[in-house]
């Protein structure tokens, strides 16, 4: 008589899997962190933010002195509605504070009046993308492309927001144009590390 196998080796085999299945993402995490993808998204070419030079990067909490110069910056673009400088200063910091929604409300409102400045487009696309909105990102950095051709940071944001989306193909197409535009600047440099561990 025939003995039958006992059912702990498929549970044995799933569970090999399993880990095998961590270990895979666990060393394409590795690979993304090393190529700096988690630190490129939402670099921004915008260079008039006077107020936000020493804010805390870190999306995760917004600082107390953060807090404090976004209402500062609220009061004083209330006061004076003329004045875009601060209307953009306050955009960014909202931006660089973690709040995404207000950050585009405050940019749709600046690009009311400049609706031609391709980095604050390419700002907002990355407050679409940090919420989740890949189809928004998408279009708001094409719009920029559309102002600015040669525009590298639209290019390879717009390749890392069509990689997140799961369009790997259209991803490949953005980073390899953000390489063309010049393969020698950091963005160019990391675009094509992204290519090369695709």
């Amino acid at each position: 008589m025939k003995k039958e196998t006992p059912n702990f080796q498929k549970e044995i085999s799933l569970t090999k899997m399993v880990y095998f299945l961590i270990l895979l993402a666990f060393i394409g995490m590795i690979i993304l962190y090393a190529t700096g993808t988690f630190e490129a998204l939402a670099v921004s070419s915008v260079k008039t933010v006077n107020n936000t030079e020493n804010v805390d990067h870190n999306h995760g909490s917004a600082d107390l002195n953060a807090l404090n110069d976004i209402r500062a910056l609220e009061e004083q673009f209330k006061n004076n509605p003329d004045d875009l400088n601060s209307l953009l200063n306050l955009s960014h910091l909202l931006n660089d504070s973690g709040f995404f929604a207000k950050a585009i409300e405050n940019y749709n409102k600046y690009l009311e009046k400049i609706p031609n400045n391709a980095d604050v487009v390419v700002d907002m696309g990355v407050c679409y993308f940090q919420l989740g909105n890949y189809d928004s990102a998408i279009k708001t950095m094409e719009r920029g492309i559309s102002i600015n051709p040669q525009h590298q940071i639209a290019h390879f944001n717009l390749g890392i927001v069509n990689s997140a989306k799961g369009d790997l193909n259209k991803s490949k197409e953005y980073l390899e144009k953000a390489v063309k535009i010049d393969p020698n600047s950091d963005i160019g440099i990391k675009a094509q590390n992204l290519l090369d561990n695709h």
